[in-house]
């Protein structure tokens, strides 16, 4: 993959391009939905008969017999602790927000193999992406610095003599000419960035980052199902997703004295997408409560809108930044094409009576099969970057609820396995591009536990959840070619208290 990726630093590209972190916060599905299935670890999708499962196994849907109609609220505290070589930092935040507000309308038909066709819609909060991170520590010779002069070797310029430049026609990577407006170079002017012996012209004694992303990913699910004989029963949800997350980061190194340089970092993604779920549940046996359920999801197909500023404060004591329209080319922009992977869920279930019910579900997607949608060897060097760094997540769900006269206690567990493979990292094209961060995270496998309980009376019910997520991680300010710079370990914790209300008429 790097022979390319080098490759591509020598054309003269004028174009945008788009990095599979950007877009990675929104791959997969968070455990969101109403207080009952999130009680029950989202493990409802041979089950059924909940309004969540019009995102997992629309054939879900079939199973209800009465109109419903639902409103979640939930509360998020996020906390995370991260620790860099030997220092150790935490943040905590809390968000409120509505996940989940659907209906559904059944019609019952009588002498016919169709018992039941219903028709559901909904709303969804599919992630959740706000939330804060920082981390710290000594720099241990490590610096950005060196990635600004690995891409400005592989496209040399006269960084003196930068402002005189057109820097609407500028292909090369930005970071390179943002440390030239720093001062990142001498007195004299004759050595940029570092000395021939490579010592750093300014050298970090700390090196610090901070993060704040706002959004999320929103889905409106039009769901149709089909009960047939009560012993099978069908679905399909057309989704469309709504996409509106913002991200600012800062980056700073910091010298004996001061800070030597700034670099802050604004990022605004927008747009929409489109999928279809179909989905099944079997009832093999007559006397048997036993279901089985298989769902399948087709690609998302992304249409997407990336909006990114810069700027740099440096030692010279001046900020530069993209949106100074007498130097830059002022807040930019690109549009792109994402297609997400295909996901099938395989589920159980078993009823006891209306005294217990139990689930398990399997689920898996193929993240290395994300791909840009375009021509060029930049979009050609992107998906090989995702084929090379992402891999394939399995997700596992387990779900009970014990109800004595309409009041239930529920519990889940879920484990999903990590989306990116070991020694994944961000790479930097040397493209005009459209940010100029250079960090990533690296996520691991997630574990999640849930606990819940509710009543249901003849009318009205009403639900509430917790649900903890535990999820650790490596955190990289910057991936280095000729070092192997370490990684920050991150611990996250995310607490969330989800409340439903409810109408059954």
């Amino acid at each position: 993959m790097k022979r390319i990726l080098y490759f591509l630093f020598l054309l003269p590209l004028g174009m945008s391009a788009q990095n599979m972190y950007d877009v990675a916060p929104f791959f997969g599905n968070d455990l969101v939905g109403t207080a009952r299935f999130i009680g029950m670890g989202g493990s409802m999708s041979a089950l059924g008969a909940d309004l969540s499962t019009m995102g997992t196994n629309p054939a879900g849907m079939a199973m209800y017999r009465s109109n419903d109609f639902s409103f979640t609220a939930a509360l998020d505290v996020n906390s995370n602790k991260a620790l860099y070589e030997g220092s150790k930092s935490s943040m905590v935040g809390a968000n409120a927000y509505v996940g989940n507000t659907s209906f559904v309308i059944s019609s019952e038909y009588e002498d016919s193999d169709l018992k039941f066709l219903n028709f559901g819609f909904g709303y969804r909060r599919k992630n959740n992406l706000s939330g804060a991170f920082d981390m710290y520590g000594a720099s241990n010779s490590y610096s950005q610095q060196y990635v600004f002069e690995n891409l400005y070797n592989s496209k040399p310029f006269d960084y003196l003599n930068i402002k005189s430049s057109m820097y609407d026609t500028f292909s090369y990577s930005w970071l390179p000419l943002f440390a030239a407006d720093a001062g990142l170079y001498d007195e004299t002017g004759e050595n940029f960035i570092t000395y021939p012996d490579t010592a750093l012209v300014w050298y970090p004694d700390e090196l610090a980052f901070y993060e704040e992303t706002r959004g999320g990913v929103h889905a409106i699910d039009f769901n149709l199902s089909a009960n047939l004989n009560d012993r099978v029963y069908l679905g399909a949800t057309m989704s469309v997703s709504v996409v509106d997350y913002n991200r600012y980061s800062e980056y700073r190194e910091i010298g004996s004295n001061n800070d030597i340089y700034i670099l802050e970092n604004n990022q605004y993604l927008s747009g929409t997408g489109f999928d279809i779920k179909l989905g099944a549940i079997f009832r093999p046996f007559k006397y048997s409560p036993f279901k089985v359920g298989l769902a399948l999801h087709t690609p998302t197909w992304y249409s997407l809108n990336q909006r990114s500023s810069a700027s740099i404060l440096g030692p010279s004591g001046i900020r530069y930044s993209t949106t100074d329209k007498e130097l830059y080319d002022g807040v930019l922009s690109v549009s792109s094409t994402l297609k997400t992977p295909w996901r099938v869920n395989a589920s159980m279930g078993y009823t006891f009576g209306t005294y217990l019910a139990l689930n398990a579900e399997y689920e898996y997607v193929n993240y290395a099969k994300n791909r840009f949608i375009g021509n060029g060897q930049l979009v050609k060097a992107q998906n090989e970057e995702i084929g090379c760094n992402m891999q394939a997540q399995h997700t596992v769900r387990v779900g009970a609820e014990v109800n004595i006269s309409g009041f239930a206690v529920r519990a889940g567990y879920n484990y999903i396995t990590a989306p990116f493979v070991q020694g994944a990292y961000k790479e930097l094209y040397n493209a005009a591009v459209t940010e100029t961060s250079t960090d990533y995270m690296n996520r691991f496998g997630k574990n999640v536990a849930t606990l819940g309980f509710g009543y249901r009376g003849s009318l009205c019910y009403w639900d509430f959840a917790y649900k903890l997520d535990i999820q650790k991680s490596e955190f990289y300010p910057f991936y280095d070619y000729d070092f192997v710079n370490p990684g920050a370990a991150v611990r996250e914790m995310n607490h969330s208290i989800v409340a439903t209300v409810g109408l059954r008429l």
